[in-house]
């Protein structure tokens, strides 16, 4: 039996648990963990060096499997590096195992090298962590091993999902002799947890039946969402046959012809598209028009859908907090519906029309002044830029979105939700530095094409995503450059103060062209639409190999034009 057993049978119950990949970042102190998930033939490894860039790989890779990753490194500041892709998965409901090499506790603040506080080190931002025993001599060690991985693997699954932690204190000798052999005990202890489905109670779904049926504008919101076919099909029915509109960030996932330019016509100074009854299901929303106007709108009722105990209540309206499955719940208010209207007689539309109509004459009237805009004689912005970028994506892709104007840019723009295209962002802390990293891990795992509309900063905050050896030959990556931070040129605040440029904005005068080339990839440039239309044909072709294209604006136009569209279609 080998000396670190108890980690070899930890790693041997994550496989029988489900897990296949690992993404295990080098160091000394985590060298009996991470040979023994090498060593492990069911589990799939890569090898990262850059512990922040390893652990959003491994955010992507668990986003397209939908399983979880584990995550492993040494002990020290390499720790504290996992921590913004552990907050993101933690806030995006994402399982991870992150599994962490310590020092044992009597040497912490012993001036002994790579050693730090890490108990529960990721605090709140966590859904639990664990701290492991360093005696693996003891003969209920194994036992205490087995008993919590089996404990913390299915605690990252049951709803709401997320990142668990599990720190381990490791005594030398933690490399193996030549006669140890890195198997797995005979007997282990895999234990099952099994959810049972959350339930609305008989009496409280016949109330808000009633509640439902007694209000006549009614308004179902999804903010973001993975792709699912069921909750698309749902809703459908709810708009098509019930008529009540369905209003959807492009984060939501949801392709049913909805209301999707509610951020250029959601005006906080008119209230006639309140509903009585809003529903809404999904995480956050990227509108701040939408969240803004219900913020102001305070409505009858609101309905929010979501496996969570926690409270969440962005549009500060909530009054009905409904803990259950949104697919359930809409599966089964719907035939409820269906079964109350044939029970009644009555088999007219439970929306009312006009509403419905009002929603979807302001959502057309909002794409055709867009249009309008457009065909002015403007100078050319990331406007233009990103909207040639969305007509000329090919259809089965996926896309992921990085933070800060990139997102924002598509869910303003017209978006052709025919091309099957599934949507990726890091919106559970909607930070901008592992949006390429965990793009570079989602295309492990799909021979799609996978774009990546990000930019300049957001790309030179993460290149260490293309430093490691697993580079993909599917990748996309759309490089916005506009020299800088442009966001801060469109909010009110920072675009109004002396100190913008160095200090908001951070003016830079790189490009991505070096970073592209040292990986491997085709790199394309371009300045003007028609060289966008042109590079983004060549982007589409498959032939073994990964792109980007690299598309330069100017900050102050693209300041100048965004404003006057939002003046223009808003108006």
């Amino acid at each position: 039996m080998a000396i670190i057993q108890p980690i070899i049978d930890l790693v041997e119950i994550c496989a029988l648990h489900g897990i296949e990949n690992a993404i295990l970042c080098p160091g000394s102190r985590s060298a009996a963990i991470t040979m023994a998930f090498v060593r492990n033939p069911k589990i799939k490894c890569y090898s990262i060096s850059d512990e922040r860039s390893g652990g959003f790989f491994a955010l992507g890779i668990a986003l397209k499997t939908k399983k979880t990753v584990a995550i492993v490194c040494t002990s020290g500041s390499a720790v504290y590096n996992f921590a913004p892709a552990v907050a993101e998965a933690f806030f995006q409901q994402v399982p991870l195992l992150v599994i962490t090499a310590d020092r044992p506790l009597e040497w912490i603040h012993q001036n002994d090298g790579q050693t730090i506080y890490q108990q529960e080190i990721f605090g709140k931002n966590c859904k639990r962590s664990y701290n492991l025993l360093a005696d693996f001599t003891n003969s209920d060690t194994n036992w205490y091993f087995q008993r919590t991985i089996n404990e913390a693997v299915n605690l990252a699954i049951n709803s709401p999902k997320g990142p668990i932690h599990i720190n381990i204190p490791i005594r030398e000798p933690f490399y193996p002799i030549e006669s140890e052999k890195y198997e797995p005990s005979e007997y282990l202890q895999q234990i099952r947890f099994i959810e049972t489905d959350k339930k609305v109670k008989l009496e409280k779904s016949y109330d808000l039946l009633k509640e439902c049926m007694s209000s006549s504008r009614i308004l179902i919101a999804v903010g973001q969402l993975p792709y699912d076919k069921e909750i698309n099909a749902i809703l459908e029915k709810f708009q098509n046959e019930l008529n009540i509109p369905v209003l959807a960030d492009i984060i939501s996932n949801i392709r049913i012809n909805q209301i999707s330019n509610h951020d250029s016509f959601l005006s906080i100074d008119n209230e006639e598209f309140k509903p009585d009854l809003l529903i809404t299901l999904g995480q956050s929303f990227i509108s701040k028009s939408f969240k803004k106007y219900f913020q102001k709108h305070k409505v009858k009722a609101h309905w929010h859908l979501q496996e969570s105990d926690l409270l969440i209540d962005p549009l500060q309206s909530i009054s009905t907090l409904i803990h259950i499955d949104p697919k359930v719940f809409l599966r089964n208010l719907f035939e409820d519906i269906d079964n109350q209207q044939f029970k009644e007689g009555d088999q007219e539309e439970l929306g009312a029309s006009d509403y419905f109509n009002k929603l979807k004459l302001a959502n057309n009237s909002s794409q055709k002044r867009f249009y309008d805009f457009i065909k002015k004689d403007n100078d050319f912005s990331e406007l233009q830029a990103y909207l040639a970028c969305l007509e000329h994506l090919p259809e089965n892709i996926d896309l992921h979105l990085a933070n800060s104007m990139a997102i924002r840019y598509v869910n303003l723009l017209p978006f052709d939700y025919s091309k099957n295209i599934e949507i990726f962002a890091n919106r559970g802390t909607s930070g901008i530095d592992g949006c390429l990293s965990t793009s570079v891990g989602a295309t492990m795992y799909t021979e799609n094409l996978v774009y990546l509309f990000i930019g300049d900063m957001a790309f030179l905050y993460d290149r260490n995503a293309l430093w490691n050896n697993y580079l993909p030959v599917n990748l996309r990556i759309i490089v916005f450059n506009n020299a800088g931070g442009g966001i801060f040129r469109l909010i009110d605040g920072p675009s109004q103060q002396p100190e913008l440029e160095d200090f908001f904005e951070t003016k830079q005068n790189l490009n991505a062209k070096s970073t592209i080339m040292d990986a491997g990839f085709d790199y394309y440039s371009a300045k003007t639409e028609l060289e966008i239309v042109e590079k983004m044909k060549l982007m589409a072709v498959h032939d073994g190999k990964s792109k980007c294209l690299e598309i330069f604006t100017t900050g102050e136009i693209n300041q100048k034009v965004f404003k006057e569209y939002l003046d223009f279609v808003r108006k």
